[in-house]
């Protein structure tokens, strides 16, 4: 089968899970420029995609962990302070905050490049649910509870002991289900229009947050435990559990560690083929995890410059172009448009 791998889809490109805004803020380099990883505006726009969900990954060093803060509340309002003050600069002839699927439709539109301010674990709101409303006015509009060890809201698949990671383990950690304010927080997301991500919970907390779920969830880089036997992945009974929820799962080219999985497009192409067997193509999506990552470039998507090589993968496959829109972008703007409008 021959692919124009140029092929216009009817819904935008999007990244479900990438982080653009912590390599750019971290960098300090300007938002709108090249940021010497494997996502960064220019490298979005090469690669055609309109929009990102914008993960923020400042665990908290209570938990360990060599990436981690003593002061992750401070790190994330400067990050959203960088964001804004680069928005109302030179970078927002180019790119612009989405806190709704209307304000993504309304970029693609005008030539910009869309952000959703998202949040990878929710170490820095430390419980308290006025943290939560205030990153919300200032843009907030999705939350993974749980990024490392557990934190005040629940219990996450990766454990740091040192400078070393290894697997939750029941038998000798913390029991995994969702602290009493970890599920106040789902209840104000709920509240708020913000998306609740599923992605790193032990099953426990996982199953926690979904009995309280009001709407569609999202696991925006979770892969399928079938094809990969690790708690980190979701199994069939979990991934079923986001469908019924009318939301999303995305499959994602960074393996989830720790492990020796191959990182790679065909790997992605994978887990989103078995995820549309598994549930049908309305509830599978796309997250690159891209950060900086250059010595370990997934094969045959390199960068986010190359996302088109998942559309291309996926023709190549067999899937319809309506399928394809759907899996590649289709699938979050309805969820998102349910979550925050």
């Amino acid at each position: 089968m021959i692919v124009n791998e140029h092929i216009e889809l009817d819904a935008p490109l999007i990244d479900v899970h990438g982080h653009t805004l912590d390599l750019a803020f971290k960098s300090q380099r300007r938002f709108h420029h090249s940021l010497g990883g494997l996502t960064d505006l220019p490298l979005m726009r090469a690669g055609g995609v309109a929009a990102q969900l914008t993960a923020c990954w400042v665990p908290d060093a209570a938990n360990g962990g060599p990436h981690a803060s003593p002061d992750p509340l401070r790190l994330i309002l400067q990050m959203a302070d960088y964001f804004e003050r680069e928005l109302k600069g030179a970078a927002g002839d180019h790119a612009t905050l989405a806190t709704s699927a209307s304000d993504i439709e309304a970029a693609r539109d005008s030539g910009k490049t869309a952000f959703v301010f998202g949040l990878e674990g929710g170490d820095c709101l430390q419980g308290d649910l006025s943290v939560l409303r205030t990153l919300h006015r200032l843009g907030l509009r999705h939350l993974g509870l749980v990024h490392e060890g557990r934190n005040a809201l629940g219990s996450a698949t990766q454990v740091w002991e040192g400078s070393l990671m290894r697997l939750y383990d029941e038998r000798i950690d913390p029991p995994g289900g969702l602290s009493l304010v970890g599920k106040e927080v789902v209840r104000e997301m709920d509240q708020l229009g913000m998306l609740i991500d599923l992605t790193h919970m032990v099953e426990a907390s996982f199953w926690d947050a979904l009995d309280l779920a009001r709407g569609p969830v999202a696991a925006t880089h979770g892969n399928a435990r079938s094809l990969r036997d690790t708690v980190r992945y979701l199994t069939d009974e979990q991934i079923r559990a986001v469908a019924s929820t009318g939301g999303i799962v995305c499959p994602s080219p960074t393996p989830l560690g720790p492990g020796d999985e191959v990182s790679s497009v065909e790997n992605v192409l994978n887990h989103i083929d078995y995820m549309v067997d598994l549930v049908g193509p309305d509830y599978v999506g796309f997250g690159t995890d891209f950060l900086g990552q250059t010595d370990c470039r997934p094969s045959g998507f390199g960068d986010i410059s190359e996302s088109r090589n998942v559309i291309k993968g996926l023709m190549e496959r067999g899937h319809a172009v309506e399928v394809v829109s759907k899996i590649m972008g289709g699938n979050f703007m309805r969820v998102f448009r349910a979550v925050a409008g």
